[in-house]
């Protein structure tokens, strides 16, 4: 049988090929004076239009059989064992649940093996030729195989899917694979079943098993005031139906700095808070193994200091007024130091990160809190509110502005963008200017006003601080969550290389990237420590944990089957075996009648006589 039957259309170059060989070219009659100097036993016949009787030949048969079998291959034969070529679409869950135990031993076969091998199977029972599209879901679904690849390229990028990824929607993974499958059906292996969440085009086939669990649900590390010992903040969470009792360690370079026993009761959820000198590198957490292996270890990083240099230029008076100092001691900004943590008194002001003056500074790196002044001598006015604030802006975040007094000069006309408004006249603006430098302006007498004495002032000096802080050089979050990204901030542009540094993630390869002012590394899906590389040298260090609660939450996890509604789709069937041995028969055949044709032109043209003296 022929998936092509039209393709036998090309068997017409046979009679052809025979006609050309039937006649040959009529030559005029000539006179020569000895016939016996024209006698030779070869012979090559010239096409034309006089019929002459056939010549079999080498070339004549080579011609024929490459003819008939570039025909025969034009009509894609097909053995008698072969069905019609199909196109198999796969979505395969990579949530990190999936990568559980099937026995809950902590060891052994899991549901991303269960979910191999079933894949491999269905890939195995298609049909010859059969093309096969392999997805992993996740926030941004990826390709494994295909679009539309052969079966043994499907079968081999098996091998790469890991799953490991927190809690996500199926939805986006099963979207791309309806639009690649052709209005066929879409293979779902998940295990969760969950029939009323997909189209009746999508065959479900859930894997999954009901096992208790134990994990690592939170894991923090921050540096306390003293900076001499950082605080480390874990939960532990038992999604069980019964108490269970575990053992928590924290270790640093395989050694175990600290164990307890933890004794927990049916979906309790117990914190524990150590505290640790600064000293001490990176922090591995540890629970024994059980059914998912990923929950049961985070990491967390030295958290690098970044201090903040704070100056001001107000005057003595004003500079107590706004309790930014306290008079006790010469500095201006003791009363700010005590305010903000991890802060030091900048030697000279173009060296601060954060100047608080009463006129704009010039074009630094610096930015600055401006109390500004009128061009005019007026009598200030005093203002009770309500007062429109941009509430959704960080600097206001926490601060209510009620119940205090606002004394502004009304003459005065701030520039920027409002966040805090009486009436039509800006109070308090933003400007942001070279790149993330960032100017306010506050039209604010401290000797009449009562929002420096409020709850607010603290506040907002807080906030401005710590969004200062946060655009210095260096890691922003030394840890992350599986599935968020790490932002490295630069002072220029630079090349930056991500090494793995744990076992557990080590099989990954250096990433090199070239960043201009924000490094930020996405994709994160291996939990494990890393080292960030500036231009050859390690600039810091970050911790990768998983810390999702519903993906170690086993219990739901069941099996199922839902059939689909429709069949798989039919695809257009590659070249197979069969029609590459007849091209390839073909191209000989042509070789050959080639190379009979190279050696009668070497051995010159001559025309056998038949008697008489006309040749």
């Amino acid at each position: 049988m022929f998936l092509h039957p039209f393709g036998l259309l090309a068997l017409l170059a046979l009679p052809a090929i025979v006609a050309l060989h039937l006649f040959r070219r009529r030559f005029r009659p000539q006179t020569v004076s000895a016939l016996f100097l024209w006698v030779d036993d070869d012979e090559t016949i010239l096409s034309g239009r006089k019929r002459e009787r056939l010549r079999t030949s080498a070339s004549l048969w080579l011609e024929l059989l490459a003819a008939l079998l570039f025909a025969l291959a034009f009509a894609g034969p097909v053995g008698c064992g072969d069905g019609e070529a199909k196109h198999l679409v796969c979505v395969l869950d990579a949530s990190a649940s999936m990568g559980a135990t099937l026995d809950g031993s902590g060891s052994g076969r899991t549901t991303r093996d269960a979910a191999v091998e079933l894949a491999r199977e269905r890939i195995g029972a298609l049909p010859a030729r059969s093309k096969v599209t392999l997805i992993a879901s996740g926030t941004r679904p990826h390709v494994l195989a295909g679009p539309a690849a052969f079966a043994a390229e499907a079968r081999d990028a098996l091998a790469t899917y890991a799953p490991g990824a927190a809690r996500h929607a199926l939805s986006p993974a099963v979207a791309l694979g309806l639009q690649l499958s052709g209005g066929g059906s879409v293979l779902l292996i998940t295990d969760r079943f969950e029939p009323a969440g997909f189209p009746p085009e999508v065959e479900l086939v859930s894997i999954g098993t009901p096992l208790p669990n134990v994990a690592l649900t939170h894991a923090a590390r921050v540096r306390t005031e003293s900076d001499d010992t950082d605080r480390v903040m874990v939960s532990v969470t038992a999604f069980a139906s019964a108490p269970i009792t575990t053992t928590l360690s924290i270790a640093s370079d395989d050694a175990v700095i600290e164990e307890r026993e933890v004794e927990l009761a049916p979906d309790e959820r117990r914190h524990f808070v150590f505290e640790v000198p600064a000293t001490v590198g990176a922090i591995e957490l540890r629970l024994p193994a059980d059914a998912l292996a990923i929950d049961d270890r985070a990491y967390l990083a030295p958290v690098p200091p970044r201090t903040i240099a704070l100056a001001t230029t107000l005057e003595p008076a004003e500079a107590r007024e706004l309790g930014l100092a306290t008079g006790d001691v010469a500095s201006g900004v003791d009363g700010l130091l005590a305010l903000v943590p991890h802060s030091i008194e900048a030697p000279t002001v173009p060296s601060a990160h954060l100047v608080i003056s009463d006129t704009e500074l010039p074009a630094t790196r610096a930015w600055n809190l401006v109390i500004a002044r009128g061009t005019t001598s007026g009598e200030p006015v005093d203002l009770i509110g309500p007062f429109l604030a941009e509430r959704s802006h960080p600097l206001l975040d926490g601060l209510t502005l009620e119940g205090i007094v606002w004394s502004v000069d009304r003459s005065l006309a701030l520039p920027g963008t409002p966040l805090v408004s009486a009436g039509d006249q800006a109070i308090l603006t933003e400007s942001i200017t070279f790149g993330d430098r960032r100017t306010l302006r506050l039209n604010l007498n401290p000797f009449r006003s009562t929002l420096q004495r409020s709850p607010d002032w603290p506040i907002f000096l807080a906030n401005l601080a710590e969004a200062r802080r946060a655009e210095l050089p260096g890691a922003v979050h030394a840890n992350v969550a599986v599935g968020e990204a790490f932002e490295f901030r630069g002072d220029e542009p630079a090349t930056y290389t991500i090494r793995a540094l744990t076992a557990s993630n080590r099989s990954g390869a250096p990433r090199t990237v070239r960043a201009r002012d924000v490094l930020v590394v996405e994709d994160l899906d291996v939990p494990g420590l890393y080292a960030v590389e500036q231009d050859g040298r390690e600039a810091c260090q970050f911790g990768v944990s998983f810390k999702d609660a519903q993906e170690s939450d086993l219990r739901s996890r069941a099996r199922g089957d839902r059939p689909p509604a429709n069949a798989l789709a039919s695809t257009a069937s590659a070249m197979g075996p069969l029609e590459t041995g007849l091209l390839t028969g073909a191209l000989l055949a042509l070789l050959g009648d080639w190379w009979v044709l190279v050696r009668m032109r070497r051995r010159g043209v001559h025309i056998r006589h038949s008697g008489g003296g006309d040749v």
